[in-house]
């Protein structure tokens, strides 16, 4: 009888993972090991064995969460050994996160079993929450079209071939607001979290945000929160404020909040708003997401703590990046923090992946997070329908925003065309904001 390749693709997957967890464990003697690192070299399994399970999270890493009564320093003392192995254990010295006490420990993954200790730490009295520290992946996706001279997202009157109002109606929503400011005198502020932004395009005007309470270059923390001359907003790549950049981050800036109404090139979602530029690029990791996410979250709260004297009025953040196929339960940190954001008055929204798969049953990271505060999207073209290549779930996935090939900002103060969920998901951003 036939065999279908994907059963026997899952069956050496499984089978090559459990010969590398046995060669990973401290019973075998080295001659056992090498005979086992042959069989996978047979069997073409080191290929599965970095799909499925190396290249998914940063190896020797993990994120803790310590209990309110346990210290770092202890935790770390309590695991120099396992299985009377010593574990080389490392921490860096201040938190990933610090409003949400979230820390970084790496060990020797080469003599320790990973899977093992993980566990050991999870159940640790002194441990709320372990897991380990998943590599993150860019969301975009390179227009195969054509740019076009106006902007169909926004008013579609059948250009291009598109289906006539399949559009999100901004110009009735702009008949009520353009933005700016709430009834209270509030500054409205929506946070994009990618790979920065061209300072000096054109079309931005004067909607970067800017740290007022900061004096630049003083390499003082002058507003006391915890930054240091984070005036043009926060770069987790370098702990500071150089956001230059922006290949990505420029067009879902610019959907976000490009300046309406000043004569010049293309206007956001949002024509006043001030967007707080968070730069931690893609080829990164789940600890550095979650230091992503923490500047806006630290601002907002002293905002509402200051009663608006401190901080930012932050009330969205876009995320244009995250895992195929990622299993909320294996990352508790970073989808908490969406309800964590939410408490603090911050609705964040999440780009779907650029494949056509039901999320519901396949996972997603941030998209399958069930946090009410997070707003998953997938992707609309022209006419008015989902995009073949994007993800769909009744459940995981909240709405769709038409994003394929929406035309906006471009870097070297530029314009074009611009895709994927991560075009869809920043017009959902400046919507909220």
């Amino acid at each position: 009888m036939s065999f279908p390749f994907q059963h026997y693709l899952n069956a050496a997957r499984t089978i090559s993972l459990h010969l590398y967890q046995l060669c990973n464990s401290n019973q075998l003697t080295m001659k056992k090991r090498l005979r086992i690192f042959c069989c996978l070299l047979l069997m073409g399994g080191l290929t599965t064995i970095t799909q499925a399970q190396s290249l998914d999270h940063v190896l020797g890493d993990i994120l803790v969460k310590p209990t309110n009564e346990t210290a770092i320093e202890t935790l770390v003392d309590e695991f120099r050994t396992y299985q009377n192995q010593p574990t080389n254990i490392r921490w860096k010295k201040s938190p990933v996160s610090e409003p949400l006490n979230i820390w970084l420990i790496h060990f020797n993954y080469t003599t320790i079993n990973e899977l093992r200790f993980l566990e050991h730490v999870k159940n640790h009295p002194g441990v709320e929450v372990a897991q380990f520290n998943h590599l993150i992946d860019m969301r975009e996706t390179v227009p195969d079209d054509p740019q076009f001279g106006n902007q169909w997202q926004y008013v579609n009157t059948g250009q291009g071939g598109g289906l006539v109002d399949g559009d999100i109606d901004a110009d009735q929503a702009w008949d009520i607001t353009t933005g700016g400011l709430t009834t209270d005198g509030d500054t409205i502020v929506a946070a994009v979290l990618d790979d920065g932004v061209d300072l000096d395009h054109e079309d931005f005007g004067d909607n970067l945000w800017i740290n007022y309470d900061e004096i630049p270059n003083n390499n003082i923390d002058d507003d006391g929160n915890g930054y240091i001359d984070d005036y043009q907003g926060w770069s987790t790549v370098s702990n500071s404020d150089d956001v230059t950049g922006g290949g990505h981050g420029t067009p879902v800036a610019g959907i976000v909040g490009a300046q309406g109404n000043n004569g010049i090139g293309v206007t956001g979602v949002n024509w006043d708003v001030k967007v707080m530029i968070i730069k931690n690029n893609f080829n990164t990791n789940e600890a550095q997401v979650l230091a992503a996410y923490s500047y806006p979250l630290v601002m907002r709260r002293r905002y509402n703590d200051s009663n608006g004297a401190e901080g930012a009025f932050v009330v969205s953040t876009n995320a244009s990046w995250g895992i195929n196929q990622g299993q909320p339960e294996n990352a508790p940190l970073w989808c908490a923090f969406y309800d964590t954001l939410g408490q603090a008055g911050i609705i964040s929204c999440g780009a779907t992946a650029n494949a056509g798969w039901d999320i519901d049953e396949l996972g997603d990271l941030p998209t399958a997070c069930p946090s009410d505060y997070m707003i998953a999207v997938t992707n609309m073209n022209r006419n008015d329908v989902k995009v073949n290549g994007a993800g769909f779930g009744a459940t995981t996935i909240d709405l769709g925003a038409h994003g394929a090939d929406a035309y906006n900002t471009a870097n070297n103060n530029g314009y074009g065309g611009f895709g994927g969920t991560s075009g869809a998901t920043p017009h959902v951003t400046g919507a909220v904001a």
